[in-house]
C-alpha cells in the first residue's frame, strides 16, 4: 500500500477533518493516474430486455411428405446434426406405394423411350405424323419429370431393413433448433414441420421497447448486447426492424437485433441486455467508470488538486453506459481526478465533501 496514501481520522457524529496528509511523489502521482475533466456531448444508454432466437429466413423446416408412425428418433433438441445423419425412423405404407410407383414409371419411362425411338423413325420415313412424333415426345417428358419428382421425394428417406421402415435424414448441416416428433407418434403428410435445423451462424436479438422509450431506439442503431453467461465479452449488432403495433399483452414494441455468431456463443432462448446509446446535443463532465466508487447507495470520486491536496467528493450521475458516466451534479470542467485505485484511497479516507 502506498505510504503516502491519504490518512484521515473521523468521528461519526461529525465531518472528518484532516489530522496529517502527506505529498504525493511524482512517480506516486503517475500511478494514479489523474485526468482532467472535459465536458462531452451526453450519450444517454438505454437497457432493452431480450433473447436470443434462430433467425427464422436461415432454417430448414422439415416437413413430411408422408403419414405413418415414427418407430424411432435419434436426435435431441439443441444437437448438431450433419446433412444425410439418419435422425428417425418411420413405417408408411405410403412409402412402401412410393417405391411401388417409382418402379412402374421407369418401366413405363423404358417403353417411352423405345415408343420415341420408333415414331421418330417412322416419321423420319414419311409413316407417321408430326403430331405422333410431339405426342410421343411428351410422354417421355412426363414421365422423366414424374420421375425425378418421386426420386426427389424420396431422396429424404431411405429403406432400412425392416420391411416398411424408412430413415428420416437431416436435409441440411447445423443445429436442431424446434422438435416436434417423439417415438410412437402418428403424423400425417405434409402437416406441421416436425423439426427446424439452422447453422445457428447469425442470430436474432427479440427485444422490448417500451412506449416511454420508443422515440429513443430506431432502425439501423448499433447496440452492445451484454449476457451474465459471458460478463466480460461485449457482442455487437444493430437494430433491423421495429414492429409498428405495441403487443397487447405486453404493452411492449418489439425489436429485433441481427448479430453474428460464428462462435457459437449465443444460444436461442439466452436472456441478454441490449445496450442502445443515443447522443445528444447536452454536455456533462465525462469520466470513466474504473474512476467512480459506488458506497452505500451513492457515488464518489476522489479529486486531486495537486500533490498535497487529494479529497474524496460525492458525485451525481446523469447517464452511464458499461464503461463511462457522465456527471450531472460534483465536478465540474477543469477538475482533476485519479483513475487508477480511486477504490484504495476511498477505503482510507474518511473524508467525503
Amino acid at each position: 500500500m502506498m505510504g503516502s496514501a491519504i490518512l484521515f481520522s473521523c468521528k461519526e457524529e461529525q465531518k472528518a477533518k484532516v489530522k496529517k496528509q502527506e505529498c504525493f511523489t511524482e512517480n506516486e502521482v503517475a500511478e494514479l493516474k489523474p485526468m482532467e475533466i472535459t465536458n462531452d456531448n451526453v450519450i444517454k444508454s438505454l437497457r432493452l430486455n431480450g433473447v436470443v432466437a434462430y433467425n427464422s429466413n436461415a432454417v430448414v423446416n422439415y416437413v413430411s411428405l408422408v403419414g405413418g408412425i415414427i418407430t424411432n428418433t435419434y436426435f435431441t433438441l439443441g444437437d448438431k446434426v450433419e446433412k444425410n445423419q439418419v435422425l428417425a425412423e418411420i413405417k408408411s405404407t405410403e412409402l412402401n406405394g412410393i417405391e411401388t410407383e417409382l418402379k412402374q414409371i421407369k418401366a413405363n419411362l423404358e417403353v417411352a423411350k423405345r415408343q420415341l425411338q420408333s415414331t421418330q423413325s417412322f416419321y423420319n420415313d414419311g409413316i407417321a405424323s408430326e403430331k405422333e412424333l410431339i405426342a410421343a415426345k411428351s410422354e417421355k417428358q412426363n414421365l422423366e419429370s414424374d420421375l425425378e419428382k418421386l426420386q426427389t421425394n424420396l431422396k429424404l428417406y431411405s429403406a432400412s431393413p425392416e420391411k416398411g421402415v424408412f430413415q428420416i435424414k437431416a436435409p441440411r448441416s447445423g443445429f436442431v433448433v424446434d422438435n416436434k416428433i417423439a417415438a410412437g407418434m402418428q403424423i400425417g403428410a405434409e402437416g406441421d414441420p416436425l423439426f427446424t435445423i439452422s447453422d445457428l451462424d447469425e442470430v436474432w436479438i427479440n427485444v422490448n421497447i417500451y412506449a416511454t422509450d420508443i422515440d429513443a431506439v430506431k432502425e439501423g442503431m448499433p447496440v452492445n448486447i451484454k449476457t451474465n453467461s459471458y460478463p466480460n465479452k461485449t457482442f455487437k449488432g444493430k437494430i433491423d426492424r421495429i414492429s409498428n403495433v405495441l403487443e397487447p399483452l405486453e404493452n411492449v414494441l418489439k425489436g429485433r437485433i441481427v448479430l453474428e455468431n460464428k462462435e457459437l456463443f449465443l444460444k436461442p432462448g439466452l436472456h441478454v441486455e441490449a445496450i442502445v446509446k443515443n447522443n445528444t446535443q447536452e454536455k456533462a463532465p465525462h469520466i470513466p467508470a474504473k474512476s467512480v466508487v459506488f458506497s452505500n447507495n451513492k457515488y464518489y470520486v476522489v479529486k486531486l488538486a495537486n500533490n498535497c491536496d487529494a479529497k474524496v467528493s460525492e458525485v451525481k450521475i446523469l447517464s452511464k453506459d458499461e464503461n463511462s458516466f457522465f456527471i450531472e451534479k460534483g465536478l465540474q470542467e477543469g477538475d482533476k481526478i485519479i483513475t487508477h485505485n480511486a477504490l484504495l484511497l476511498f477505503e482510507n479516507s474518511a473524508s467525503i465533501n
